[in-house]
């Protein structure tokens, strides 16, 4: 049986799930105004399990339900959906359903297979079932965060295999992102540096590169024109058999909207609110990936690139895996971090003074953020020079990230 899509440019209402369980209602209103708000039942419940500690209290339970919003989703809902090219990609594929630049519209065709456990239906039961497929062709109707042409696929076992897209009511199990006429190497830079983050012992979803010819029924609107090799990534928000394991970025986490994502909040911030939210080793542990970041070069670690997992009963969040881990210097020489580190973000300004400043900011002990760093630098030095996945890396990307790793070496030991 197949899902039949109602157009979501008649779609008023739509109902909130985490998982199966219905936990909320976003309401269109005259005048293109969004409102969200909570269930009675869940408000119930304290609000668990969680779908963003930005709806919780300090003092527990659930906020007020957030004011509603003109021409925009509330920025939870907003964060949900895809940015830059895969939005124009989207919109495009959904032309004559979803107005251009209409939150509202995209959300309603795109939630069935949204980041997380979130899904957003049409209220009201207007999604029929019907045992014979529509005339029409399905839509993709996955969403993914970023400005990169990134896209859920499915991975076909068997005979043939090859990877296709998921259509209609279809789920992805991997993210495979694209190439770049602009960033040349970009997938064997984030491959070699998604390699090195797991060699340090951090936590990495499977990972391997494949070629473009791999992937079968791809649209139009989605095919990049650029050569080269794609990064295939296993999901850590689908587990066996499709289940969807909840997650949240920390623009979701701070309710700042996508715009704002380099700017909304300091890695102080984030760190203070694993610190609360998570754990103290869970602060640490993004202290050495920063300091990873540092080292690498890597100059858009915003917001987003940031997640909360919540994993078994969704009660209690976890910090993600790693992900979206390049070197960006190759291609941008002066850039620097994506947020601010105690009021610098210039790779070359974060010696031990700035690492101490950051450390009372985030209510971290220093000592150990400092010891957090440097065991960091100490462990890339040791497995970054052998690492086999160097061998991928362009020969003129690498120079690059050699270069910077050896300038940062001295910065960060100090």
């Amino acid at each position: 049986m197949r899902d039949v899509f109602a157009d979501p440019r008649s779609v008023s209402s739509l109902e909130v799930l985490l998982n199966d369980r219905k936990i909320g209602t976003i309401v269109r209103t005259p005048g293109d105004f969004n409102a969200f708000s909570f269930e009675d039942s869940y408000r119930a419940t304290g609000g668990f399990p969680v779908l963003s500690l930005s709806f919780r209290a300090a003092t527990g339970g659930l906020r007020k339900d957030p004011r509603p919003v003109a021409r925009a989703l509330p920025a939870f809902f907003a964060n949900l959906l895809p940015e830059d090219k895969l939005r124009e990609a989207m919109e495009k594929h959904h032309a004559g359903t979803v107005r251009p630049g209409n939150d509202f519209d995209l959300l309603a065709a795109l939630g069935s297979d949204l980041p997380g456990a979130v899904r957003v239906i049409p209220a009201g039961a207007t999604i029929a079932r019907q045992d014979t497929p529509p005339p029409v062709r399905p839509k993709a109707r996955f969403s993914l965060a970023g400005v990169q042409m990134k896209l859920s696929v499915i991975k076909n076992i068997g005979k043939g295999g090859g990877l296709t897209i998921p259509l209609g009511d279809e789920q992805g199990a991997y993210i495979a992102k694209f190439p770049s006429t602009s960033f040349p190497g970009v997938s064997e830079n984030e491959y070699a540096n998604l390699a090195l983050a797991e060699a340090i012992g951090m936590e990495v979803p499977e990972r391997e590169l494949v070629e473009q010819s791999q992937f079968e029924g791809i649209p139009e609107e989605f095919r990049t024109l650029s050569d080269g090799k794609v990064l295939l990534v296993r999901r850590f928000d689908r587990g066996p058999g499709g289940a969807r394991v909840h997650i949240e970025d920390f623009a979701q986490v701070f309710g700042i909207y996508p715009a704002r994502k380099y700017e909304g909040a300091a890695y102080h911030d984030i760190a203070a609110a694993l610190g609360m939210a998570v754990s103290a080793s869970a602060a640490l542990e993004f202290v050495r990936r920063l300091a990873l970041a540092a080292i690498t070069g890597n100059g858009d670690m915003h917001l987003k690139n940031w997640s909360l997992i919540y994993p078994g009963a969704g009660d209690r969040p976890a910090l993600a895996p790693v992900y979206d881990v390049l070197s960006t210097v190759p291609y941008i020489p002066a850039d620097s971090m994506a947020l601010s580190l105690a009021g610098e973000r210039a790779f070359k300004a974060l010696n031990a003074q700035r690492w101490r400043s950051f450390a009372n900011r985030a209510r971290l002990p220093e000592p150990a953020v400092l010891k957090a760093v440097a065991e960091t630098v100490e462990r890339v030095d040791e497995l970054w020079w052998s690492l086999p996945e160097r061998a991928f890396i362009p020969e003129r990307v690498l120079e690059r990230i050699d270069a910077h790793v050896r300038q940062m070496m001295p910065v960060l030991r100090a």
